[in-house]
């Protein structure tokens, strides 16, 4: 499959998830949740889905049962929106990119901080 049309499934399969988690879920154990990237395999029979959960560690580590509880209901719901041979099996990854770029972001204010008070 070329590079391009890859990218363009992951993107239409990251907008269709997440609208999905927004709309559409309304489990509890699902807290503020951002679908990150999606990446799709070649044949597009399974796809990572890359997600950042606000939160502590153990509100992420819910709402990632929440959304594994989900699965299948939200792999029937992207079935129905795309217009695959096959819908993907998805699998929900935390990617606590953002997590980490905050956390950057403080070191690097604090680091500032000090520095001005020297």
């Amino acid at each position: 499959m070329k590079e391009k049309r890859k990218q363009r499934i992951a993107s239409f399969l990251r907008n269709e998830i997440a609208l999905i988690i927004q709309r559409e879920l309304k489990d509890p154990r699902i807290g503020l949740i951002s679908v990150t990237r999606v990446e799709p395999t070649e044949d597009l029979r399974y796809a990572s889905v890359h997600v950042s959960v606000m939160g502590s560690e153990a509100e992420q580590r819910t709402s990632l049962r929440g959304l594994e509880a989900a699965r299948s209901h939200i792999q029937n719901l992207l079935g129905d929106r795309v217009h695959f041979r096959h819908t993907p099996e998805i699998r929900f990854v935390l990617d606590d990119s953002i997590r980490k770029q905050m956390e950057m972001e403080a070191l690097i204010k604090r680091a500032r901080e000090e520095d001005e008070d020297k």
